[in-house]
């Protein structure tokens, strides 16, 4: 990638969906490499997750050159509420999310934090900040739905705290995706002509996961002298494919969607988890069908009616 400002051309919107879809794909695999990881804390492979992702971003930002003084100085000019905001919630949400897994269990706190699409959706709505049809809204509602069932959530432990840690998992991972868009909004606005030289895309991309590596650091920063030379080609292939790889291509689908027709998407990450489980421990259960088929179904309906719009 050059130095062309990310936002200079328009991606279109397959390649938008497609974005979305290959990162979905890619996150979906991270329960892969918890798994290999297993020997590790929880904090410690949240740690090993964010320091190898900004590894690979922040070498992203050199080769696009988007270290410059002066794109820098405008993206902090423009958005710097917006990054302080998404720079904090970004690590909170991994926080909340392992916390309620201690809790509740996998099912339970994974279903929550896939609340967090239908919280940005509330925000888009409250805030005005984009019309979200209600034919967006039905979908949405499928998707979730498709994951509870998947996640086969109402086997886990119903413990008032660890819904509580859920739903704010899911919160400020709405918060994130809010408020990445309305930078987005924001930036689209200034002419083309007057951007700064950068990737903009990258430069979203590595910033919040850079608070990662600061917050996770002082907890899990003991046992990084344990990696074997197995780890650390497991944690680069983590950091680069669904850490750096997918939150970039991530932020393109954000960047070009239209009232949450392409952010739910995003909900394929189940699925492709759920296909992992399947692959390696073999096992398929009716729940998983019937919560496949209502995710595939909600894509479908906004794919086929943005595309006739």
């Amino acid at each position: 990638m050059d130095t062309i400002e990310s936002n200079k051309k328009q991606v279109s919107p397959t390649i938008s969906k497609i974005s979305m879809f290959i990162s979905a794909a890619s996150m979906g695999c991270v329960g892969l490499f918890v798994t290999i990881l297993a020997g590790y804390t929880v904090y410690t492979i949240v740690l090993l997750r964010g320091l190898f992702g900004t590894l690979f971003l922040t070498l992203f930002m050199l080769k696009s050159r988007s270290f410059n003084k002066e794109f820098l100085k405008e993206s902090f000019r423009l958005h710097w509420k917006a990054l302080l905001i998404m720079g904090i919630v970004n690590p909170l949400i991994i926080y909340f999310y392992f916390i309620n897994i201690t809790i509740s269990g996998y099912s339970t706190a994974a279903f929550l934090l896939y609340t967090g699409p239908i919280f940005f959706l509330l925000f888009l709505v409250i805030t005005k900040e984009e019309k979200v049809s209600k034919i967006n809204l039905i979908s949405f509602i499928l998707a979730i739905t498709g994951v509870a069932i998947i996640m086969e959530f109402w086997t886990g432990a119903t413990n008032p705290i660890g819904i509580l840690f859920g739903i704010l998992s899911g919160l400020t991972l709405g918060l994130l995706v809010f408020y990445k868009k309305k930078t987005y909004n924001v930036r689209n606005k200034v002419p083309t002509n007057k951007k700064e030289k950068g990737d903009f895309d990258t430069f979203l991309a590595w910033w919040p996961t850079l608070f990662i590596v600061f917050l996770f650091l002082p907890i899990g920063a003991a046992d990084l002298v344990k990696l074997t030379y197995f780890d650390l080609v497991i944690n680069l292939i983590l950091g680069f494919f669904p850490t750096a790889l997918a939150f970039m291509l991530y932020n393109i689908g954000v960047k070009n969607d239209k009232g949450g027709n392409i952010v739910i998407i995003s909900y394929f990450e189940p699925i492709m988890a759920t296909i992992l489980m399947v692959i390696i421990f073999g096992t398929l259960s009716i729940f998983t069908i019937i919560g496949g088929s209502l995710i595939l179904t909600a894509n479908m309906i906004v794919l086929k009616y943005s595309n006739n719009k």
